[in-house]
């Protein structure tokens, strides 16, 4: 699977163009959510959703002693940048099954890949190798599953409109690290990205529909919610997320699909303190367009969406005078969805 994974990773998103900056430091990047059909299923109905999402940041910040790590301790360090990519992607199987005519159950398993590589810098942008280990960053592939997804779902469809409601719970499966600052400050080798929060986290979300005539009108809202730190210390901050989009037949069963999604994620803390060097909250507004085609009974989906706005909530620390910065081109999903019978 890691193999086949890592080049769409690699390779999709550094094809596209646009790009979104602002600042940044030691980043754990979060993906939005794929998601599923929405569809109302009926009693003894199965909905199975793949998604793979993947896209590439790249992070670029200046670093000073005594910041750099133990070698400020034996010589003087010259200031240095630190540029480093994040290639970043999710498998995310959504199963559905209907128990009744309006209520079901829904469970989400995501198995995340994360690549690191970075260049170390001078200030006027040379390259150089560093003599020493670097205990911040070092080029390395992270690999494992995320905090799965439980959740009750309820269905309708007044008036031609299909509404979808989804309540449920994060289970803290996925992997979660010590404080990478407080690691930092002693001058020991530590790890930003996590695959999980380490607690149980409430999700609601709810999707609604409407056909008009060769048209379809869509429209979702999603709150994932941080309520307590986990054993480490870690509280991720609140996660929000509403969009919408038309979708019309271009050519026989080929649909095009355009919309806009906004993406608002809290500033993350560590023992209740916001770190200027991590997350530090963003709001993101992405334009983007979606194929679907149907494949017998599999349908096929592939979305792209570029940011068009990026806004970042708690900036306080800049290096040198300047922020550094976050840029990423855009957001792929490939979606396969089936519907079966029990």
């Amino acid at each position: 699977m890691k193999r086949l994974l890592l080049p769409l990773i690699l390779l999709v998103p550094l094809l596209l163009a646009g790009t979104a900056e602002a600042c940044a430091g030691c980043s754990n990047p979060n993906l939005p959510v794929g998601r599923s059909a929405g569809s109302v299923l009926k009693s003894g109905e199965v909905s199975a959703t793949l998604n793979l999402t993947t896209t590439a940041v790249n992070v670029v910040h200046s670093e000073h002693c005594p910041d750099i790590g133990p070698i400020c301790r034996e010589r003087e360090e010259p200031p240095q940048l630190h540029d480093q990519m994040l290639y970043a992607g999710e498998l995310r199987p959504i199963l559905e099954v209907g128990l009744t005519e309006r209520f079901g159950l829904e469970a989400q398993v995501p198995l995340r890949i994360t690549r690191t590589t970075v260049l170390f810098r001078r200030l006027d942008g040379t390259v150089f190798a560093p003599d020493y280990v670097n205990i911040h960053h070092r080029n390395e592939t992270l690999m494992g599953i995320g905090d799965p997804w439980v959740s009750g779902r309820g269905a309708w469809a007044p008036g031609g409109v299909a509404i979808v409601g989804r309540a449920g719970v994060s289970l803290p499966l996925g992997r979660t690290e010590a404080n990478p600052f407080a690691l930092g400050q002693q001058g020991l080798t530590h790890q930003h990205i996590q695959f999980g929060t380490g607690t149980f986290n409430p999700v609601l979300s709810l999707d609604v529909a409407k056909s008009l005539g060769r048209f379809r009108l869509q429209g979702y809202g999603q709150a994932q919610l941080f309520l307590y730190r986990n054993r480490h210390g870690y509280q991720a901050g609140n996660r929000f997320a509403a969009g919408t989009s038309v979708d019309t037949a271009v050519v026989r069963r080929l649909r095009v699909a355009l919309g806009v999604d906004v993406l608002n994620e809290q500033p993350e803390r560590w023992d209740g303190e916001v770190q200027q060097d991590g997350n530090v909250g963003r709001t993101d507004v992405l334009a983007g367009a979606t194929v679907l085609y149907p494949l017998g009974a599999l349908a096929v989906g592939l979305s792209v969406k570029v940011p068009v706005y990026q806004h970042f909530i708690q900036v306080g620390h800049t290096h040198d005078g300047v922020p550094g910065q976050l840029t990423y081109p855009a957001i792929v999903n490939l979606m396969l969805h089936r519907d079966f019978e029990f």
